[in-house]
């Protein structure tokens, strides 16, 4: 596939940059693990905040408009975790005070229209919207930075939404590899997508995880994720929920968050080369040539008399041929290091 270049690859939100050359933008996910309960809400911003993140996400829906009755039994658990619009700009104006980014998912046409009153900085748009490309469009054409999880999605499904992202002439589309599965297994992670999509559509691209732990969030870092959207939670062992198996709570968000930044620290720059920490490590790691015996003045140097041995402070093993054939200046001491000053 070859590299898409029309994408941007760094955006500004709310005076973050994201991207290229930028630290990762971690995103804690409240999503509904409030459980209608605005304190709680509150709580998960604090929670995303005393942990590092850079922004804390929700989900904002009416169940009625989200879940048909042929799905009764979701539309009784999304009931109870839905919290009222009225509640938002409070949330909102919380996280400014708590200097944290507040965003959200839609997931319905009027959320949509609601959410667009706070004026968010960045739109999310769920897994759960693939194929739902006029809602997928309209949000494009609103012209600002736009996260994308592609849970449940084909490369034809990503492709099909980047496009739209052309045709509204809006570049700042984000990418989130995503399995859309509580908790996902090991073996279905799939972490060598994040590189591809990167690679293959030109966007910037991360991973919202939904497996237990942090590791898979950490080694997508490595591979080179700019966005890491992981769950957050209060509550734990919930019945008749499935987020928290997920989920982080304040001592595993900040590992996590801390795991990161040292994670970032350490990919440098890509070029191979003697780090600064490594230079006073030569003298005693690496090896010098040593003589194995008494050697006298006048004596040719054979190979047979000579050894590498620590430490590095002597002539290097490469400059073996330059010792072979010259004669000792004064005599060397058996298993000592081999001087050019002691050569003639």
């Amino acid at each position: 596939m070859k590299e898409d270049t029309w994408f941007s690859k760094k955006i500004l939100i709310d005076r973050r940059l994201v991207g290229n050359g930028q630290p990762v933008f971690i995103v804690a996910e409240a999503g509904v693990a409030h459980f209608g309960k605005v304190e709680k809400a509150l709580s998960l911003v604090d929670l995303a905040v005393e942990a590092g993140a850079d922004a804390v996400k929700f989900q904002i829906f009416r169940t009625d408009s989200l879940i048909s009755t042929e799905a009764m039994d979701w539309k009784a658990r999304l009931s109870t975790r839905e919290l009222p619009y009225e509640a938002f700009p409070d949330i909102k104006r919380y996280c400014a005070k708590r200097n944290i980014i507040f965003f959200a998912t839609a997931h319905d046409e009027d959320s949509l229209v609601f959410l667009d009153k706070l004026e968010p900085p960045l739109y999310k748009i769920g897994s759960g919207e693939v194929k739902n490309w006029a809602f997928i469009k309209r949000i494009a054409q609103k012209g600002k930075p736009v996260i994308v999880s592609t849970g449940m999605y084909t490369l034809k499904d990503v492709q099909r939404v980047v496009n739209l992202f052309k045709e509204a002439n809006n570049p700042s589309l984000m990418l989130l590899h995503c399995v859309t599965s509580y908790p996902t297994r090991p073996g279905n992670v799939n972490l060598a997508t994040i590189p591809a999509m990167s690679k293959g559509f030109g966007a910037i691209t991360g991973y919202s995880d939904h497996t237990e732990g942090i590791h898979f969030p950490l080694a997508a870092v490595a591979l080179g994720a700019k966005i890491i959207e992981k769950h957050i939670a209060l509550d734990f062992n919930v019945p008749n929920a499935q987020d928290w198996k997920v989920s982080c709570g304040l001592h595993s968000l900040s590992e996590m968050v801390m795991q990161i930044r040292d994670i970032e620290k350490g990919l440098g720059d890509g070029q191979k080369k003697v780090a600064l920490s490594e230079e006073k490590s030569i003298l005693w790691a690496r090896k010098s040539i040593v003589a194995v015996r008494s050697i006298a003045t006048g004596e040719t140097i054979t190979e047979q008399v000579l050894a590498y041995k620590r430490p590095g402070s002597g002539i290097a093993p490469n400059e073996l041929d330059n010792v072979v054939g010259k004669k000792a200046k004064k005599p060397i001491g058996a298993d000592t290091l081999i001087q050019w000053c002691s050569l003639e």
